[in-house]
């Protein structure tokens, strides 16, 4: 069969075109392999391989274009294309040779979402970790690079933190304050230990003066609904939802 004429496209293929006037896209790897613009003959054996070669590389330029829009991981980059119908073993052979060319590299991306992270969020390293391991990094690559989110930082991150959440609190107790702490810097994957140094280290507002304060506030709005003992009870409720326990005035 004979190629009549060729056209050269913008992605680097080229349009083939036949005396059958059947048209074949050819990406430029496959036309200099088999020299098919020099030969412009083509049977239906070398047709077959051309396109199961030419097939192969039509996935490597949309992995490579997918790459270059956002940096991805080896899975994540495996389940893209899977998505666009690619076949698994031209999707491996893909991700085998952007890797080759560094294209690819799970350390390289893990450490740059790891600065990313670090920068940006509150996040601790145990969320950056596991946000990590869902993307597909190894786990041993991930712990090389939150070697970069030492503890000295994450204690850093932590009393800034604490001292924020303690200086803005104006109507909860600080046993009340303490769990919710616990609770939000567990959550965003600080380590249990060092946050309870910090804890240790830092001066909670009297509980005291506190209770008074909300205990005054509340009295102003339920007095508007209740009086009496009810007022009293209400208001205790309330305080005790807060985390004061202690209903001695």
């Amino acid at each position: 069969m004979k190629i009549e004429k060729f056209k050269r496209n913008r992605n680097g293929s080229y349009t083939l075109f036949l005396e059958n006037q059947e048209e074949l896209t050819v990406y430029e790897e496959v036309i200099l392999k088999y020299e098919l613009l020099l030969s412009k003959k083509l049977d239906d054996k070398k047709k077959e391989t051309i396109l199961l070669e030419n097939a192969f590389w039509e996935t490597y330029y949309q992995g490579l274009k997918v790459i270059e829009k956002r940096a991805k991981t080896k899975k994540e980059l495996k389940e893209d294309l899977k998505k666009k119908g690619y076949l698994p073993e031209n999707i491996d052979q893909t991700i085998q040779k952007l890797e080759e060319q560094k294209y690819l590299d799970d350390l390289r991306y893990a450490d740059s979402y790891v600065n990313n992270q670090m920068l940006t969020t509150s996040w601790g390293p145990l969320k950056i970790k596991n946000m990590l391991l869902q993307k597909g990094v190894e786990e041993d690559l991930v712990n090389q690079a939150l070697l970069a989110y030492t503890e000295e930082l994450e204690r850093e991150k932590l009393e800034k933190k604490v001292t924020k959440m303690i200086t803005s609190n104006r109507t909860k107790s600080p046993t009340f304050l303490k769990q919710k702490i616990k609770q939000t810097t567990l959550s965003e994957g600080y380590h249990f230990n060092i946050l309870q140094e910090v804890l240790e280290n830092v001066s909670f507002q009297d509980d005291k003066a506190l209770r008074e304060r909300e205990y005054n506030k509340l009295k102003r709005r339920l007095e508007r609904k209740y009086s009496g003992e009810e007022l009293e009870r209400q208001i205790k409720m309330k305080l005790y939802q807060k985390g004061f326990t202690n209903q001695n005035e």
